[in-house]
């Protein structure tokens, strides 16, 4: 503290916390290799433009800002659960009722208030391994104790973890991307998701489903998220990989018991979601299959973005990297076959081509030990033309120098 009462802050700490070497696209790495401001990034986290809805939104919010008394009501101030239009067709689409619905900022907003309102410092959360590093750092920011659990082709080792839950692991809860997870783009099998759930009543600790991919199944057979019709179960989502990121909105469907606490936070802090915002989405969701076919053109360019990438992949990397087919979502997960390869230095001189990818320790929970011969490649945001041009640089990068 200074003589005048003002914290002086550690400012290399700071950024510590912050993940300085994090992009805002989702780009992890070292920052001393510079990027092309033209470079084409598999980075992913973010949705294709031509997927997002400009022109609907435009016309829903041209009915939100109608004429006269309505488009006031739509520039006052809301409440804080969010309003009952927007509450009721997302409590339809969460199969439950709209009194367990909050309306929130995004599904990382949603999240801070999740974690606010449940966890103490010190508190015991099992999380995915890998996953989702934003995720782990606003645990920290609560002061959990975090306790990975390993992701395979196989899904979740659920047989680790009751064995440790037998043994005496006490979570307070445990955080999962069911669908399309980030980094690995895999589904957590319907079989796991009733065995989470019955777990987590058993052991008395809430299971978390952060699910911002789920709409975006291009393949294979849907599977049902977790119920919530287990006191267990908060369902987290957002607009963010539908509409658009820059909406800022999404939901929290919570039990009963804590629908309140959540509620009185939102109450004390930023007090409710953009009201013209609310209203505008609303009204888009009120049309008859409208949200339906802005997902489906969302699918169809994932999908065909997708099997470029998978394609290039094959013919430019066969047997130097293995993978998954993905059956959603926007990442591809892989794996270097060769055990002496350094893929930080691939990412070097694969931005010096002008490409760049994430690499796979920056997910670990356990702090970048672990991971080091995997890599996360994201195809939402560029062209088949680009993912292609793109592959062929990262050839270039696995090649030795």
């Amino acid at each position: 503290m200074t003589d005048t009462g003002t914290t002086i802050f550690d400012t290399h700490s700071v950024l510590s916390r912050r993940g300085a070497h994090e992009s805002p696209l989702g780009g992890f790495g070292p920052a001393a290799t510079a990027v092309a401001p033209d470079a084409i990034r598999l980075l992913g986290g973010v949705p294709a433009d031509e997927a997002l809805p400009a022109q609907r939104l435009r016309e829903a919010f041209d009915s939100a800002l109608g004429e006269g008394s309505s488009s006031v009501a739509a520039l006052q101030y809301s409440t804080a659960t969010g309003i009952e239009q927007l509450r009721d067709r997302l409590a339809r689409h969460e199969d439950t009722v709209p009194d367990r619905v909050l309306i929130t900022n995004g599904a990382l907003h949603g999240l801070s208030l999740l974690f606010n309102a449940v966890l103490d410092p010190g508190d015991t959360v099992v999380v995915e391994s890998p996953t989702f590093p934003l995720a782990l750092r606003l645990l920290g920011h609560y002061g959990a104790h975090v306790v990975p659990v390993q992701v395979t082709t196989g899904g979740l080792d659920l047989n680790g973890l009751e064995e440790r839950l037998r043994a005496g692991l006490r979570p307070k809860l445990l955080y999962l991307i069911p669908d399309f997870q980030n980094p690995t783009g895999s589904a957590l099998p319907a079989v796991d998701r009733l065995r989470v759930v019955a777990l987590a009543e058993q052991y008395g600790f809430l299971v978390v489903s952060d699910n911002p991919y789920r709409e975006l199944r291009f393949a294979g057979e849907a599977v049902a998220d977790l119920s919530l019709d287990s006191d267990a179960v908060v369902r987290v989502n957002t607009f963010s990989k539908t509409l658009g990121p820059g909406l800022r909105l999404g939901w929290l469907a919570a039990p009963r018991w804590l629908l309140p606490v959540l509620t009185r936070l939102r109450s004390n802090t930023d007090q409710h979601s953009a009201l013209v915002t609310q209203t505008a989405v609303a009204a888009l969701l009120a049309r008859p299959g409208e949200f339906d076919a802005i997902v489906a053109a969302a699918r169809a360019i994932y999908r065909e973005r997708a099997t470029a990438l998978t394609g290039a992949l094959r013919e430019t990397l066969a047997g130097a990297i293995e993978f998954a087919e993905p059956e959603g979502g926007i990442f591809l997960w892989a794996r270097a076959t060769d055990p002496d390869i350094d893929l930080a230095l691939v990412q070097a001189r694969a931005r010096t081509l002008g490409t760049d990818f994430a690499l796979g320790r920056y997910f670990d929970p356990d702090g970048a030990a672990g991971y080091t011969h995997h890599l996360r490649l994201g195809f939402s945001n560029n062209s088949v033309p680009r993912i292609r041009t793109a592959v062929q640089r990262l050839a270039k990068a696995f090649e030795t120098p």
